[in-house]
């Protein structure tokens, strides 16, 4: 009887651990779909305030085990808001690209301009790493009050095919 509550009793610590960390969602194109949508109608009904919420570090829009994450930028092509990267908060991006020549925020405000959402592709290097690798983001077009805003997340080692495969009514870039 002991040997048998200990066993339960180090199962649910066990499962107590995992609920407290969380079990790390695998990054995929379908997840940051999802948390884009969901940070982009939290920013269409609050606006600024939701800023606040989108970057927290410990809330629902870091995923992955922390390898997901929104950002915001403006059509003006200003970064409003990079929970890992806060040095480029306010700093203009439209001058950005890749090592294919892809001017990414560019090319982010376009598909949103044209469709309201949709994906990126582009080369980034991988943290830490100084080779790029395939990267794409998915991105949408939110509007509150008088301001637009471009709430985005993205991953590595995805291509285009892979989303016209999974998403083939989504719109995806293509320069």
């Amino acid at each position: 009887m002991i040997k048998k509550t200990l066993t339960i009793f180090i199962v649910l610590i066990i499962a107590f651990c995992f609920a407290v960390n969380g079990f790390a969602e695998e990054l995929s194109p379908q997840l940051c779909k999802e948390k884009v949508t969901a940070a982009a109608k939290l920013l269409a009904a609050e606006g600024d305030a939701a800023i606040a919420k989108i970057k927290d570090p410990k809330g629902e829009f870091r995923f992955a085990g922390g390898k997901g994450y929104i950002w915001i930028h403006n059509l003006d092509g200003i970064m409003v808001m990079h929970p890992i990267k806060p040095s480029l908060d306010g700093k203009p991006l439209l001058d950005m690209r890749d090592v294919n020549g892809v001017f990414l925020f560019v090319a982010m405000n376009e598909t949103v301009d044209e469709h309201g959402k949709g994906w990126i592709p582009y080369s980034w290097p991988k943290p830490g790493q100084k080779e790029s690798s395939p990267k794409i983001s998915y991105c949408v077009l939110v509007k509150h009050g008088d301001k637009d805003y471009v709430a985005g997340a993205g991953m590595y080692d995805v291509t285009a095919e892979d989303i016209k495969k999974s998403f083939p009514n989504d719109a995806i870039y293509e320069d």
